[in-house]
């Protein structure tokens, strides 16, 4: 798994998540959209960010396009869910260094 920053990032905070998400492997957005799935039927986990994050990982082109018209029409929900990503994404690296 790789969760590299660019090399021109100087503070890992300002790097966004859909920056990050190019650059994970294609088993991690399987995982991502199969949570998400699950998240969308049981109450309590919020499902829709992790399967837009998935769906990044996956199929960057289309969902590079949802993912901007979220950003335009619901901003508040955007970061949100960008920032629960975000978080997610930290802690996969700091669980799994040696994957970096």
């Amino acid at each position: 798994m790789s969760i590299a920053m660019p090399e021109n990032a100087g503070d890992p905070l300002e790097v966004s998540p859909a920056d990050r998400l190019g650059k994970l492997p294609r088993e991690l957005g399987i995982l991502l959209v199969s949570v998400g799935a699950v998240g969308t039927l049981l109450p309590g986990i919020v499902g829709a960010p992790a399967i837009v994050a998935g769906g990044l990982v996956l199929w960057p082109t289309a969902f590079g396009r949802v993912e901007g018209w979220l950003r335009r029409t619901c901003p508040d929900i955007h970061r949100q869910g960008f920032n629960q990503i975000g978080r997610y994404l930290d802690d996969m690296g700091r669980r799994y260094p040696w994957a970096d």
